[in-house]
């Protein structure tokens, strides 16, 4: 066997593993599929002039917990859980949930936002 032989089987062989390590490595492209896990995270009550924000997670129309959030005083009070729905979703926590409805209570009463239906409508017709 030639030295050019060798070297040629050697080259073969790099890419037959290179195809296989391709052909089994995961691929880092893909897809994400959002589906609604039927948990309802609502804003009952904000009032701008006391910075004070009321927020409710339910599930099937049963209010499992409410979020009060007074922006002002940075201070966050939780009556009940939602432990019994963490199976519906894949990586969020209940802290997660309260930490949705705080950052978002502080958007709407520095932004004025009383109304969030009203402000989100007319965000999408101005886009």
């Amino acid at each position: 066997m030639g030295v050019h032989y060798i070297y040629f089987l050697l080259v073969l062989l790099a890419v037959v593993l290179y195809w296989l390590a391709k052909r089994n490595a995961k691929s880092s492209v893909g897809r994400t599929i959002y589906k609604s896990t039927g948990i309802h995270t609502e804003y009952l009550s904000i009032d701008l002039e006391k910075g004070h924000v009321t927020g409710r997670v339910s599930y099937q129309g049963k209010v499992y917990m409410l979020v009060y959030v007074d922006v002002a005083a940075d201070t966050v009070k939780v009556k009940g859980s939602i432990q019994d729905l963490i199976h519906l979703t894949d990586n969020m926590k209940e802290e997660d949930y309260i930490e949705v409805i705080r950052t978002t209570a502080k958007f709407y009463i520095e932004n004025g936002i009383n109304n969030p239906d009203v402000y989100y409508e007319a965000q999408a017709k101005s886009n």
